[in-house]
């Protein structure tokens, strides 16, 4: 038995207002899951939840008693994510599916990164993602999953992606150390590790990236709606490593077989400073 085959499951979604979050959240919405949405900007949340409630069947929420909620809180503060439970206890009593989905990535040397940059990709990517995820295993009930979102990066390091790639590879270790804990109880772990994906922090992130960094040469962005379908299949057959494209599926292969050549072959592909 997966969340997908329990009677009414509720979701809980970080990062949940845009991007990938919001493309699962679309899909869980169809399935007529509980939709809890989590991130930092109120109006983003509203929008999104209008959204939501639009595609629901009929242009309604699924069933009667199906919902869609929001609260606003911040990953990588203890005391936000304590309100965020608060206040979400007063309409849920459990949390099926927990998508760690917040994340931010800001692309530079490391010499050329503040303080805050390091911090804020380090805080949200993995201290957010195991503080989230602390604060509401409690409400995680047997057959409950948790997706925790990596990256490629997570599998290897790119030059400009210093601080980021330690973060996504934080989180690889993170979810593998809690999938054994969780064993007994039941609750499945997985770990997401996409590669480029078309999302308004993809854009962003191009617009920041230092000259050096730009190539014509990297492959096209995949859309968040297939990075959401893949997470779902990936859940539903109890992958624990999901590697939502065949590029990245490859480059795994080749990085556990292959490790120097691999490197190799990396090093003459992406640009350096």
């Amino acid at each position: 038995m997966t969340v997908f085959d329990m009677d009414g499951p509720t979701a809980l979604i970080t990062g949940g207002s845009s991007g990938i979050g919001f493309a699962i959240a679309t899909d869980l919405v169809k399935l007529n899951f509980n939709v809890i949405l989590l991130a930092r900007r109120k109006e983003l949340l509203e929008k999104a939840k209008a959204e939501l409630e639009g595609i629901a069947p009929s242009g309604k929420v699924g069933s009667s008693d199906q919902k869609i909620a929001t609260v606003s809180a911040d990953v990588s503060s203890v005391h936000s994510l304590k309100i965020a439970e608060e206040n979400l206890r007063r309409s849920f009593d459990r949390i099926d599916l927990l998508v760690n989905c917040a994340g931010v990535v800001k692309p530079a040397k490391l010499d050329d990164l503040s303080d805050e940059e390091i911090l804020n990709q380090i805080q949200i990517n993995l201290l957010g993602m195991m503080l989230a995820t602390r604060q509401f295993l409690k409400y995680i009930p047997e057959n409950g999953s948790i997706v925790n979102f990596s990256s490629a990066l997570g599998l290897f390091g790119l030059a400009g992606y210093t601080a980021y790639s330690a973060s996504k590879f934080g989180v690889v270790g993170f979810s593998d150390a809690l999938r054994r804990e969780l064993l007994s109880k039941r609750i499945s772990v997985h770990v997401v590790c996409p590669p480029d994906v078309d999302t308004p922090q993809f854009k962003k992130e191009h617009e920041d990236m230092p000259e050096w960094m730009r190539t014509k040469e990297r492959p096209k962005a995949l859309p968040a709606s297939l990075v959401s379908r893949r997470v779902i299949s990936g859940v539903k057959h109890g992958k624990f490593l999901i590697l939502p494209d065949i590029s990245t599926r490859f480059l795994d292969f080749m990085l556990r077989f292959f490790p120097r050549l691999s490197r190799w072959i990396l090093d003459g592909m992406f640009p350096k400073p």
